[in-house]
């Protein structure tokens, strides 16, 4: 009975491990000042909203790098600068195919967070 259970634990692992070397790909593919400005424009509309997803975003942003908008929400998740609320959206991106994607808010006042960068 526990040999699912493991092997479940694995696949999520593994696809975990792909979609993190994809972000480390995207962010050196990126400019340092691209990726900030990004994190920042995310920080600064996180102060008025009390909850937001990257679908805030996809259309003031239109030229971004394939990927940069997902990077720069994750880094900022794993900075703790933003927390998933536990709630998902359909995003709005035409590539993912609605695909549900994470609702987050503000962590903490800005001058307390520092861009995942």
């Amino acid at each position: 009975m526990t040999a699912p259970s493991a092997a479940v634990h694995v696949a999520e692992f593994r696809a975990e491990r792909r979609a993190n070397r994809l972000l480390q790909r995207i962010r050196a593919a990126a400019s340092r000042d691209q990726l900030r400005l990004v994190q920042a424009l995310i920080l600064d509309h996180g102060l008025t909203q009390p909850e937001f997803s990257a679908n805030d975003f996809r259309d003031l942003l239109p030229d971004l790098q394939h990927g940069l908008l997902g990077a720069a929400v994750r880094g900022l998740a794993a900075s703790g600068a933003i927390t998933a609320t536990g709630r998902t959206a359909p995003s709005t991106s035409p590539a993912t195919h609605g695909h549900r994607i994470s609702v987050y808010r503000i962590t903490a006042a800005p001058e307390e967070t520092a861009p995942a960068a």
